[in-house]
């Protein structure tokens, strides 16, 4: 290969020795990585919220860069926060690195469940419950706002709750669904007084939202209530009319684990189906970072779209998924010498070598056409590194 490409390589994890390999090497990773605490003051609230921030180590050394953001419930237990930032430097690839923000309660089920309908659910709970619209409103009007002005974010935010929180992150799809993009709600709560999201989902028309939705759920050992309510959502949820809008997964781990067990393994599962779904199929990468350089978030680059090819090469996913990933990039960028370059390189090692041989020619014109831009040194080792591809292609087929 006689132009460089950047690649990113990531080891496959064994899922039984996830855990311990978080442990062991969260302390390596806070070298790069950066933790920040919060108090913002809240105007819902009409005190401070504490809040943590964690920066992974791609904000450090790609200055220029902008990144999605996660919101994660219930981190005042701050293991449900560092499981996630943890959990996303094994999968992103390189691809996704995100923000991590981590939302903390001091009164959990006062902050997380919406109002109830029956006077037995209030008193289940002795009164604390019922603040959702309030956190709702503070998170859209304050903290994303405040991330915003004080980050490098993209638009893109994810939503991560257990339990209760994946109780509120799923009313907020019904309340705000512009809130958030994916949703990875485990072991979610739907339970909660007399089944009322499964009534409110019952009656939502998805044609409303925004935007097409992710939204992962999962389930452990749970009792018969809650499973009861889960068979109604997934039902819900799986009907065309959702489907339509809300790109929805489910997984049951009942029969390995239990509510408090879950977490760890849902959401391993969840942030790898998400990414696989955004950034792993090569028809919505396009389309979404597409939509983000037409809003203006991102400003595509040649090197961008070929080190995203190279990360489908390289992670084990099919080639030709990573020659549309090229080929996209080839028509935005036509004077780009490596695109036609990796073009060739992909087709060859597809096997395809009369595409591979095609664009190795396409490689020359284009190289021809451009002489005069680039320094004699350079056309030399250009023109001499093609030729030796040629014939070697030449000599295979």
């Amino acid at each position: 290969m006689f132009l460089k490409k950047c690649i990113f390589n990531s080891n496959k994890i064994n899922m039984k020795k996830l855990v311990l390999l978080l442990l062991v090497l969260l302390p390596a990773f806070s070298f790069c990585q950066r933790l920040d605490t919060l108090s913002l003051v809240s105007k819902e609230y009409n005190q401070p919220r504490k809040l943590l921030i964690y920066l992974p180590e791609e904000y450090q050394y790609q200055p220029q860069r902008k990144f999605e953001v996660a919101y994660v419930f219930d981190s005042q237990a701050r293991q449900y926060f560092d499981c996630v930032h943890s959990t996303l430097a094994f999968l992103h690839h390189g691809m996704c690195p995100m923000i991590v923000i981590g939302i903390i309660s001091e009164n959990r089920n006062k902050d997380l469940l919406p109002g109830n309908y029956y006077e037995q659910t209030f008193n289940n709970y002795g009164g604390n419950l019922g603040e959702a619209d309030k956190l709702i409103s503070f998170i859209s009007n304050d903290l994303v706002a405040y991330i915003n002005k004080n980050y490098r974010t993209l638009p893109t935010k994810i939503a991560i709750g257990h339990s209760n929180g994946g109780t509120f992150i799923s009313y907020c799809l019904l309340k705000k669904p512009e809130l958030f993009n994916a949703y990875i709600a485990v072991s979610p709560n739907y339970a909660y007084d007399k089944e009322q999201l499964v009534t409110r989902f019952s009656t939502f028309d998805p044609e409303h939202l925004p935007d097409k939705k992710f939204y992962y759920q999962c389930n452990s050992n749970e009792d018969s209530s809650w499973v009861a309510a889960r068979n109604k959502m997934i039902s819900i949820f799986n009907t065309d009319k959702f489907k339509t809008k809300i790109h929805f997964q489910n997984q049951n781990f009942a029969e390995t684990e239990s509510h408090g067990t879950i977490f760890p393994v849902g959401l391993f599962n969840g942030i790898k189906d998400y990414i696989n779904y955004q950034f792993f199929n090569p028809e919505n990468l396009i389309a979404y970072y597409s939509k983000l350089q037409k809003d203006s978030s991102i400003t595509l680059t040649a090197n961008f779209i070929n080190e995203a090819a190279y990360n489908y090469y390289y992670n084990g996913y099919k080639k030709e998924d990573a020659i549309k990933i090229l080929l996209w990039g080839n028509r935005l960028f036509p004077e780009n010498l490596n695109l036609y370059d990796s073009l060739g390189e992909m087709y060859q090692n597809n096997n395809q070598k009369d595409e591979a041989m095609k664009y190795y020619k396409l490689f020359q014109s284009v190289m021809e056409e451009r002489k005069d831009k680039l320094s004699p040194e350079d056309y030399q080792k250009l023109k001499l590194g093609i030729e030796d591809r040629i014939s070697y292609l030449k000599g295979h087929m």
